[in-house]
């Protein structure tokens, strides 16, 4: 890790001159290569480099290394504390997100950069016991559909934690408390339409073809563009939803399937195993995703192998983020930058989930493995009030950290709702009411009409008041948001096995059916998934052809997180 370091310490503070551009593949391999596996996956990194650029003698690089050493980090005032910042910033939205590397570009400073932290990105994910993991994968198989589902946590014989039995009995049971409600059609159409059941030329589809969601340019599904994050969003809101209605359908067994199978190994990509990639935020949400469905597969499916191999890869990106260099103290959201509150709350939440599975009795019962998940979880929720992100006594959180680790700009819907569930998922996994009333502070901020983020009982994102009704502020990320919040609230009813909540989730999937639906262009009712598109504007009507931020993957899967939460609370 120490070299991962020196690369990234170089990355960020290295002068970008053309002497240094031209000198940047010596550099790495005359200080980095130290075992026979190391050599061979820098020849392999570098060797675009290697194409383009000559390689140069020592002496240019003096300078370079010399800035590369060891040193307190810098505030060169990168964070912007304007009250619209959404927490990234740095590349643009199409670099971000976009899966394949960019090709390498002449005289470019950021291309460069990138292409170093990638390279350090090769480093922590292509060890031996990550590249083990991608190959328990497998090929694709040929789809066969799964068994009906057997003993699952709602029935006796099954081996499976208080709260986890709670949970389940809750989830299961909503097909005969809702089987003719207008939300669970809500759920059902528009679960089809986001896995492409419904229209196949819909922008909102999953593609077979690379078992991922979306587009940046045009909201739409392109192979050179899928929308990373967001997919391990849709991934996760899709187990919610089987979880809940107690579904095996073999469709959607299959989507998860291909998800998993055609992205746990990428050699070369920008995520080139198991999920993990520069983007801490990213990888812990994959790792969620997949701990969710390591549950729906042993509880509801009944298939131990599957629920292993999801269980081993998102504890495998527990690791990894756990391993990756941090910026004053804490987990970053991308290599090179601050550290932030939506990424550590993320691997709180992650950890102590982690544990809970570990701890039960059961078939992936090991308690070596659950007492460091316990640690981790102290420890990252520990940082949080540490560095001032978050308020306990009043529930509010701060986006993250200057360079010159400082909190810096105020909460969003996610922010707050994920830092909530870090909470909830200690208490669940601990059986201790005080995390719970921590996370009703967060939760109850964040409904509070003096916040920006309630309008009517029903959960709007700040900007949405405002004259552009957060048009152009990173749309596509922030449409994502709500979700993650109601995703938390019910989290905290069936952790507390009351029905605190309920009436409010209730409320947001009432609103979302009667403001949010459309078939892209006109107002509709979900009828058939087509028309069950569903927009960002829950608490009023907006017009989806004329809309400031239309539908998209990312305001399908936060509505659905929402009917599905209101089915399952």
């Amino acid at each position: 890790m120490d070299i991962v370091r020196i690369m990234l310490r170089f990355a960020e503070r290295v002068n970008w001159e053309d002497d240094t551009d031209a000198c940047i593949v010596p550099f790495i391999t005359d200080r980095t290569i130290e075992t026979p596996a190391t050599g061979t996956m820098l020849d392999t990194a570098c060797s675009g480099l290697a194409r383009e650029r000559p390689l140069c003698a020592a002496n240019p690089c003096t300078r370079a290394v010399a800035s590369a050493a060891p040193g307190p980090a810098v505030d060169q005032g990168q964070g912007n504390s304007s009250p619209e910042h959404l927490g990234r910033a740095g590349p643009s939205l199409a670099d971000e997100d976009s899966e394949p590397a960019r090709a390498w570009a002449p005289a470019s400073r950021s291309s460069l950069r990138r292409r170093l932290v990638l390279l350090a990105l090769s480093l922590m994910g292509c060890s031996p016991a990550g590249l083990a993991l991608a190959d328990v994968a497998g090929p694709l198989r040929t789809y066969v559909p799964p068994p009906s589902p057997v003993a699952t946590c709602h029935t006796p014989a099954a081996r499976c934690g208080p709260v986890q039995r709670h949970a389940a009995s809750n989830r299961a049971a909503a097909r005969d408390k809702l089987t003719a409600g207008a939300i669970l059609n809500g759920a059902t159409q528009g679960m089809r339409e986001l896995v492409g059941f419904g229209d196949v030329h819909n922008p909102l589809r999953w593609d077979p073809d690379n078992g991922l969601w979306g587009g940046y340019t045009s909201y739409g599904t392109t192979s050179a563009h899928p929308a990373w994050w967001q997919s391990a969003i849709a991934t996760w809101t899709l187990v919610r939803y089987l979880e809940a209605t107690g579904s095996a359908d073999p469709a959607y067994q299959d989507v998860l399937d291909r998800t998993f199978q055609l992205n746990v190994s990428k050699p070369g990509s920008r995520a080139p195993v198991n999920f993990a990639n520069e983007y801490m935020d990213d990888t812990g949400w994959w790792a969620l995703a997949w701990t969710e469905a390591a549950r729906y597969e042993l509880n509801v499916r009944g298939d131990s192998t599957l629920a292993a191999r999801y269980l081993a890869v998102a504890e495998w990106d527990e690791g990894y983020i756990a391993r990756a260099p941090r910026s004053c103290g804490g987990i970053v959201w991308q290599l090179g930058y601050p550290a932030d509150t939506i990424s550590n709350a993320e691997f709180a939440a992650l950890s102590a989930e982690l544990y809970a599975v570990r701890h039960a009795p059961g078939p992936f019962h090991d308690g070596a493995k659950a007492a460091r998940w316990l640690r981790q979880a102290r420890w990252a929720l520990s940082y949080l009030r540490s560095r001032h992100l978050v308020n306990l006594s009043a529930g509010s959180v701060r986006d993250g950290l200057t360079r010159g680790c400082r909190p810096k700009s105020g909460p969003l819907t996610y922010t707050e709702g994920e830092v909530a569930d870090a909470f909830i998922q200690m208490g669940a996994a601990l059986h201790n009411k005080s995390y719970f009333a921590q996370a009703r502070a967060f939760l109850d901020y964040t409904m509070s009409p003096a916040t920006g983020m309630s309008r009517g009982h029903v959960l709007q994102e700040y900007c949405e008041s405002r004259s552009r009704m957060c048009h152009g502020l990173r749309q596509f990320d922030l449409s994502s948001f709500k979700g993650i919040f109601v995703q938390a609230v019910a989290d905290y009813d069936l952790a507390t096995r009351t029905q605190t909540y309920r009436p409010w989730l209730q409320a947001q999937g009432g609103a979302i059916l009667a403001h949010a639906v459309s078939d892209g262009a006109r107002r509709a009712s979900c009828a058939t998934p087509h028309r069950c598109q569903l927009g960002l504007y829950w608490s009023r009507y907006v017009a989806p052809a004329s809309a400031p931020v239309p539908v998209s993957l990312a305001s399908q899967t936060s509505a659905l997180q929402a009917l599905t939460a209101a089915v399952a609370g």
